[in-house]
C-alpha cells in the first residue's frame, strides 16, 4: 500500500519516468525527484525495481557489432546522392535553357520565314507561315528534340553508373 502520494498527477508523473530512471537516462533533478518519491511510494518502488531488472538484463546481451567501413559506405553514398542531385539540377536548366533557344528560334524563324516567302508558303493547302500551323510543327519538332536529348542524358548516366 502507498505509504504517501502527495497528488496523484506527481504520482503519474514520476510513474512515467520509471523506465528511464531505471535506464539512468534522466537529469539528476529529475532522478532526485524519482528516488524521493519511490522512498514513500510502494508501488512506485515495486515498478523501479522491475525496470531496474529490465535495464540490467539488457545491458548484458550482446550488443551488434557495425561493420567496419560503415562510416565510409555511408560518406561515399551520400557524396555520390549529393552529386547525383546536382547533375540532375544540371541537367533540368539545360533542358530548360534548350526548350527556351528552341521556342526563341522558332520564333525568329517563323518572322524570318514571312519575310522571306512575303507571308505565304502553302503546302498541300496550308500556309506554313500562319502562326497556328507554324506554332504546332514547330511545338512537335520541339517536342521531339527534347524527348531525344532526355533519352541520351538518360543513357550517359545510366552507362556512367555501371561503368
Amino acid at each position: 500500500m502507498t505509504t504517501h502520494q502527495p497528488g496523484r498527477h506527481d504520482h503519474d508523473q514520476i510513474r512515467s519516468l520509471l523506465p528511464l530512471a531505471a535506464a539512468g537516462a534522466l537529469s539528476p533533478d529529475e532522478l532526485k525527484a524519482v528516488m524521493e518519491h519511490a522512498a514513500v511510494c510502494e508501488s512506485c518502488r515495486r515498478e523501479w525495481d522491475v525496470w531496474g531488472s529490465y535495464a540490467t538484463g539488457l545491458r548484458q546481451l550482446p550488443q551488434p557489432a557495425l561493420p567496419k567501413d560503415l562510416f565510409a559506405r555511408t560518406y561515399r553514398r551520400v557524396l555520390q546522392e549529393r552529386a547525383d542531385s546536382l547533375e540532375r539540377r544540371q541537367n533540368g536548366w539545360m533542358l530548360g535553357a534548350l526548350g527556351l533557344l528552341s521556342w526563341v528560334s522558332s520564333f525568329v524563324a517563323w518572322i524570318a520565314m514571312r519575310a522571306w516567302t512575303g507571308g505565304t508558303l502553302d503546302v498541300f493547302g496550308t500556309n506554313l507561315v500562319d502562326i497556328g500551323p507554324w506554332f504546332l510543327i514547330s511545338t512537335l519538332l520541339t517536342w521531339i528534340t527534347a524527348g531525344s536529348a532526355a533519352v541520351a542524358l538518360g543513357n550517359q548516366r545510366h552507362t556512367r553508373r555501371f561503368q
